[in-house]
């Protein structure tokens, strides 16, 4: 393990391989790098695959909750991690909150950007603990109340559940990323952290379209928490893009689309 040191916080990463061909991946809410290990097999001798903990998670660290991870800051430490590992351009893969990371550095890099590997990638339509979590003043302490103090908020979830206004996969998934409070603190500092991170989809769009970018997206048919429906509006804009939709949910989309490159025997990008 490696780390990259900047005045923002330090930023653990791995590398596997040594080829010119760069893959930076972003893993998702509540992983670590560890989630992309099934990935390992399609490295192909002229790549490198660069895979990271992303801040507040593995061994990745802030420096302050009050200092917030800006498009800008972003920048500087992508520009960063390019110094110090000789490259220049590179391909994204990105699940979930690593989706999001993945356009916001596509925002930033589109030239640089070689392709990219969208899986349920949050920050094209974006659900409702994130707004929760962005939203002002007194909700936004509403938001802190409830990731800190639970017991009413799961018995409510409980009930809504119960009489069919919540779908069990979704009760299922807040409750693995809140069962403990050391998880609960995650979730609230994550959140108020990245909160600038917000991908502008209409110059993505248009530099995708200019660029002619390779761009593929996977959706997992169960996946209560990100749709192909509520990708639809972003993905129907962009002509070359790939469409792929697993018969799997949320929380197995990364192993399931492994399975589905070998399966088609396809490179990653």
């Amino acid at each position: 393990m490696v780390f990259l040191e900047t005045s923002f916080g330090h930023l653990a990463y791995e590398k596997h391989g040594s080829g010119k061909n760069i893959y930076l991946l972003f893993h998702g809410f509540g992983q670590n790098m560890k989630a992309y290990e099934p990935y390992l097999p399609l490295r192909g001798k002229d790549d490198c695959f660069i895979v990271f903990d992303m801040f507040y998670h593995g061994q990745s660290s802030w420096k302050s909750v009050h200092q917030k991870l800006t498009k800008e800051i972003w920048r500087e430490i992508i520009l960063q991690l390019m110094t110090k590992e000789n490259f220049e351009k590179f391909h994204l893969i990105g699940y979930s909150m690593g989706g999001k990371f993945c356009l916001i550095t596509y925002e930033i890099f589109p030239n640089l950007t070689q392709s990219l590997l969208l899986m349920a990638p949050d920050g094209i339509k974006t659900g409702f603990w994130y707004n929760m979590a962005t939203f002002p003043g007194i909700l936004n302490r509403l938001f802190k109340h409830v990731v800190f103090h639970p017991e009413r908020f799961f018995k409510t979830m409980d009930v809504l559940h119960s009489i069919g206004l919540l779908q069990n996969s979704l009760i299922k998934f807040v409750k693995s990323q809140m069962h403990s409070r050391t998880m609960r603190a995650q979730v609230y500092f994550t959140w108020n952290v990245f909160k600038p991170l917000k991908p502008n989809l209409g110059q993505i769009i248009n530099h995708l379209r200019l660029n002619k970018t390779p761009v593929t997206l996977v959706t997992g048919t169960y996946d209560a928490m990100i749709t192909t429906k509520n990708l639809n509006r972003f993905s129907s804009k962009i002509p070359q893009i790939v469409t792929i939709e697993l018969p799997c949910g949320h929380n197995t989309l990364i192993e399931e689309t492994f399975h589905h490159l070998v399966k088609n025997k396809k490179e990653v990008n």
